[in-house]
């Protein structure tokens, strides 16, 4: 099980996605058994762009405490993740695919 740690919060399940959508890619990842995606556009350095709830049932957030609807309609953006997503670009780095531009501080 492919797991990271940033600030004393283990993120485990991660999986990467190359999108269509936009020129990016998705690291989806659990927390505490609910399903995020973080977006990171493929750009140098890699740019962080959003992370999104993609809970698979009706729940709340144990980050930012919103209680979020399921999949594909409960796709809202959490804030308090989003306050450390250049920490979780640089932890996820290693996952990413080698399409990706390494992270540079």
């Amino acid at each position: 099980m492919k797991e990271v740690k940033v600030r004393g919060l283990t993120f485990k399940d991660i999986n990467v996605s190359e999108v269509s959508g936009y020129s990016g890619t998705d690291l989806l990842f659990t927390f505490q058994g609910k399903r995020y995606v973080f977006m990171v556009a493929n750009t140098n350095p890699p740019m962080p762009l959003n992370i999104l709830h993609r809970f698979a049932e009706q729940g709340t957030c144990p980050l930012c405490h919103r209680i979020i609807y399921p999949y594909p309609t409960g796709q809202q953006p959490c804030l308090e993740l989003k306050k450390m997503d250049y920490l979780l670009l640089e932890a996820f780095q290693k996952h990413l695919s080698r399409n990706v531009i390494p992270f540079k501080k």
